[in-house]
């Protein structure tokens, strides 16, 4: 009898010293400029909604903040990266406008993205030196191994008692993203033994909670990815790859993460994902600030552990409809003063589209129209460009300078290569091995034989109508950012770029006012045989 009461007083004494602390989680990723408003085109094409901004951000984040100072819950602005490039705003000065922003809203801190490395190494530096906030990124080194100043690996903060540490990470695809000289002088190095280090790091200094910030992508599929992970070592195996972990893998390889706040893939998920073996909870949002995820974490003081989450606004992806929220007014004051200065003249008319002009996983019209675009800019033979540079479609309609910059917003210059015939087929050879190496091609049509090894897939090749002559020279036009070696095209360095004071942009704005009223172009280029796309 003495021993049951002393348990049940002992119980009544450790639930009593228990309590339960609320973390609220507000995270963006992918931003890429777009604290402007938007149009929700995807939604209704005709007469599209209101969406996004970073006025309507600041409202959200001003609500929750609210209620927690109210609640005595907790709350952090969180963003996983790729935050300024893609918009005449984002672009401005390299990302100034942006940092100023996000002062200005009150972010606890970040990580960086790939796209936030497209300035440079030492731009992405000088930007996360005007921040007031940590920018912390664990895969980020100089060539001897240091975090450059003032970015950190991770952060701890006390949440209630729970010492809860944060760790930053990037993607090692950066190197195949972003011009290599830019990243001269330092390293990003694989993401899994960075975290891995960090980790063991954290704890060792008392971490209780960790979140990981990263910046590796959660894809809409990740138990297609963790069943290779599992299978691999039920072969005995090791599971590795050529190219970056995404999220949903490193829940498996890497224990120890309670949650993951992910960008890069650009795929909103309106649950959190849930490792069941690792129980790592994975959040991501959608990309260029239409909304802002929001996790409310239940932390046990008791334990030091993650018991729970709930979903406050009932989805975790919350969509910033302009018919539900209103703009934060200082914020909207602020952001319109950045635009006056970013966007003059992306108003005016220059063409009209008669339907929508499209993109795709595929060669697609968008493609074909860019592609051509560059050919005749440069008077070149053949044209190329990357479909991931291309993000978004041109609607029907009339069609402005800044419909087209949100199309193509990197700012991209031309070039042109002097070519043989033979060599022209070994570059074009790259852009059919699939990942990353894609075309979007003008001047140039053939048959994609998957039946056949890399390097030998394409068959009858034609130049503007004509077979491809082996020991002729032709001109090809691409942007620097192929011809630089980017996305697997490390053959273009083998060969002299020429640059042609001609940007992307102005020759796709110069063949939509020549070519106006445009219509999609569905005659495919490039024939796949031998297998579906």
């Amino acid at each position: 009898m003495l021993i049951r009461i002393t348990l049940i007083l002992f119980l009544l004494v450790t639930f009593a010293q228990a309590e339960i602390v609320y973390l609220n989680i507000l995270h963006t990723n992918d931003i890429h400029g777009g604290i402007a408003p938007r149009e929700a085109s995807f939604m209704n094409p005709d007469f599209p909604p209101g969406i996004g901004g970073g006025a309507w951000i600041a409202t959200y984040v001003n609500q929750v903040r609210d209620h927690c100072e109210q609640s005595g819950e907790y709350v952090l602005l969180i963003d996983a990266g790729d935050a300024w490039q893609g918009t005449p705003v984002g672009n401005y000065n390299s990302g100034e406008f942006i940092m100023q922003w996000m002062n200005s809203i009150g972010y606890d801190m970040m990580t960086l993205g790939n796209h936030d490395f497209d300035h440079g190494a030492e731009n992405a530096i000088q930007k996360s030196a005007m921040a007031d906030f940590p920018v912390i990124c664990t895969n980020f080194t100089t060539l001897d191994g240091e975090i450059p100043e003032p970015i950190l690996p991770y952060i701890f903060m006390e949440i209630g008692e729970v010492n809860v540490a944060f760790i930053g990470v990037t993607t090692s695809d950066t190197y195949g993203l972003v011009d290599p000289e830019l990243l001269e002088g330092y390293l990003i190095t694989p993401e899994k033994e960075a975290v891995e280090i960090a980790l063991e790091e954290v704890y060792s200094q008392g971490a209780e909670v960790v979140i990981l910030l990263s910046h590796l992508g959660q894809p809409p599929d990740p138990e297609r990815y963790t069943a290779r992970v599992y299978e691999a070592w039920d072969n005995g195996e090791e599971y590795t790859k050529d190219f970056a972990y995404n999220s949903a893998e490193l829940t498996c390889m890497v224990e120890g993460i309670d949650l993951i706040v992910s960008g890069h893939t650009h795929v909103g998920l309106r649950q959190p994902w849930v490792n069941p073996l690792t129980h790592t909870i994975v959040v991501q949002g959608y990309a260029n600030g239409t909304g802002i995820g929001h996790i409310r974490l239940a932390i046990d003081t008791e334990t030091g552990s993650v018991i729970g989450f709930d979903l406050p606004d009932g989805e975790e992806y919350v969509s910033l409809m302009h018919d539900r929220f209103w703009p934060d007014l200082e914020q909207f004051d602020l952001i319109n003063g950045f635009r006056e200065i970013a966007e003059a003249g992306m108003d005016s008319v220059v063409g009209e589209a008669v339907t929508e002009i499209p993109r795709g996983g595929a060669e697609h019209p968008l493609g074909r129209l860019m592609s051509d675009a560059i050919r005749e800019a440069t008077e070149a033979d053949v044209g190329l460009l990357n479909r991931g540079g291309i993000r978004a479609a041109i609607p029907r309609g009339p069609i402005t300078p800044r419909i087209i910059y949100t199309s193509i917003p990197f700012e991209e210059d031309l070039y042109t290569l002097e070519l043989t015939g033979a060599e022209l087929l070994s570059i074009l050879e790259t852009g059919m091995q699939g990942r990353r190496r894609d075309m979007e091609i003008s001047g140039f049509s053939c048959n994609r034989n998957q039946a056949i090894v890399d390097g030998d897939k394409i068959e009858e090749p034609m130049v503007n109508g004509v077979p491809l002559d082996l020991e002729a020279v032709y001109i090809l036009a691409t942007t620097g950012y192929l011809a630089q070696g980017n996305v697997g095209y490390d053959v273009m360095l083998e060969f002299d770029a020429t640059f042609t004071g001609v940007t992307l942009l102005q020759a796709v704005t110069e063949h939509i006012s020549v070519n106006s009223p445009i219509e999609p172009d569905n005659i495919t280029r490039i024939i796949w045989i031998e297998e579906e796309r």
